[in-house]
C-alpha cells in the first residue's frame, strides 16, 4: 500500500520537475515555473534566497536521512520504474558520492566566477540534458547505482544521515530472514543493520518483515 502511495506521489514530483524545467503550462499568461524560480519568484520573495534551500536540506537530513532519495528526489521515479529491467550490479565504492558532492560543492563555489565557452550550437541545457541521460541509461544497466555511489545530493543526506534522529532499527524479534535485504532499493544490509544512514525510507522493508521487526525510531546518538 504505502508503496503505491510512494510511486504516485514520485510521479507527482516528477511531472513538477519536468513543467519546472520546460514551464511546462501557463495560468493567465504566467508559466507555472515562474512560482518556484530563484529571480523574481516565490522563492525569492517569501524564502530569502538559496540559504533557505540548504537550510531546510539540513533540518531534513538531520531529521531522516535520505528521506528526500526516497520520496522527493524526481530521478527516483524514473529508477523505480528502470529497476525492474536492469540486470546487473555494479560494484562502485558507495564512498564515491562523497568526492562527487566535494566536486560539485567546488564548482559551485567557484562558478561565477568562470566563464564556460560553448559552441553556439550546443546550449549549456544540451550538456544537461546529455549528463541526464547518461544517468538514466547507467540505471537501466546497473540499476541504482548513481543513487547508491555517484549522486552528490545522496552523498550530502547520507553524512547528514550518520546524525538523523529518525532512523529505521532491527528489533529483537529479527530471525535474519534477509527477505529485507532483497527489497531494499539501496541493497543495503537491513537484517545486520549496517549502513542504515544510506536508507531512502522507502519503507519496502517494513512492509515485508513479516515479524514486524523494522521500525522508525527516535534516537539521539
Amino acid at each position: 500500500m504505502i508503496q503505491d502511495i510512494r510511486r504516485l506521489f514520485l510521479t507527482f514530483v516528477l511531472v513538477v520537475a519536468v513543467m519546472y524545467a520546460t514551464d511546462g503550462f501557463s495560468v493567465g499568461g504566467r508559466y507555472f515555473s515562474d512560482f518556484f524560480r530563484v529571480e523574481g519568484s516565490f522563492v525569492r520573495v517569501y524564502l530569502a534566497e538559496m540559504e533557505v534551500i540548504f537550510l531546510a536540506s539540513v533540518f531534513l537530513g538531520l531529521s531522516f536521512g535520505r528521506i528526500f532519495c526516497g520520496w522527493l528526489c524526481p530521478l527516483a521515479a524514473v529508477f523505480s520504474f528502470l529497476a525492474p529491467m536492469s540486470r546487473r550490479e555494479a560494484k562502485l565504492d558507495r564512498r564515491w558520492k562523497y568526492a562527487t558532492l566535494a566536486g560539485t560543492a567546488l564548482l559551485l563555489y567557484y562558478s561565477p566566477g568562470v566563464e564556460l565557452t560553448l559552441p553556439p550550437e550546443v546550449p549549456p541545457r544540451y550538456l544537461a540534458i546529455a549528463l541526464l541521460l547518461v544517468i538514466v541509461l547507467s540505471s537501466l544497466i546497473y540499476g541504482r547505482v548513481f543513487c547508491t555511489s555517484l549522486c552528490p545530493v545522496g552523498g550530502w543526506f547520507s553524512a547528514l544521515g550518520k546524525l538523523a534522529v529518525f532512523r529505521l532499527r532491527v528489533g529483537e524479534e529479527c530471525t535474519t530472514c534477509e527477505r529485507c535485504n532483497r527489497v531494499c532499493e539501496m541493497r543495503l544490509d537491513v537484517a545486520h543493520g549496517k549502513a542504515l544512514n544510506e536508507c531512502s525510507l522507502c519503507w519496502a522493508c517494513v512492509e515485508e518483515c513479516p515479524y514486524r521487526a523494522i521500525k522508525l525510531r527516535f534516537i539521539l546518538s
